[in-house]
């Protein structure tokens, strides 16, 4: 059974990709929906297994509801180190090993890209990558990891759908974030 027809709740058009966006984290997850909705998981005082599972269960009711095309993360950060890079290693394990299980196509992209196409320099910084995303957008983000989520969402849509009125603009230069990221083959939906 196909999913509801999405309408972006700003501009009133459907759209033909279904993008499902996460920046994971361990304690606030940034999801941004095929719709362009945003919200942020919140993990509150649950810690270990308990927590994994708390996102996942999150991320398939998002994945039963919207009946994504494709879902897209953010790439795992090398410069995390100690027991939260172990555990940031574990939830990203935990929701691509879901996201393999439930039959949904995965693209990873590297934080650096999403930096470079939200704010035009890899190295870009968090302040700087939700600055941007308030300025391109117009609408107001919860914090990072919304604004994360949502550039995720724009990079995928620039790609699959380009002519897509969802779209922000960016400069040219930005565009060079969605070289190198590895794009899933997908199916239109054409209900």
């Amino acid at each position: 059974m196909a999913g509801p027809a999405l309408v972006h709740p700003h501009v009133g058009v459907a759209a033909a990709v279904r993008i499902l966006a996460l920046d994971l984290s361990l304690t606030a997850t940034g999801v941004c929906c095929p719709d362009g909705s945003l919200w942020v998981i919140r993990t509150g005082s649950r810690r270990a297994m308990e927590r994994l599972a708390y996102v996942r269960d999150r991320i398939q009711h998002e994945v039963e509801v919207y009946e994504p095309d494709v879902v897209v993360l953010e790439g795992y950060s090398f410069a995390s180190t100690g027991r939260a890079g172990i555990s940031l290693g574990e939830l990203g394990g935990a929701i691509r090993l879901a996201l393999f299980c439930w039959g949904v196509p995965y693209v990873d992209i590297p934080p650096t890209n999403r930096a470079r196409y939200a704010a035009g320099k890899g190295n870009a910084s968090k302040d700087l990558v939700l600055q941007q995303a308030v300025f391109r957008s117009g609408r107001v983000f919860d914090d990072n990891n919304a604004a994360d989520a949502w550039w995720l969402w724009q990079m995928a849509l620039a790609h699959y759908e380009p002519e897509s009125p969802l779209l922000a603009k960016v400069p040219k230069t930005h565009l060079d974030g969605l070289v190198k990221v590895p794009w899933v083959e997908i199916g239109k939906r054409t209900a």
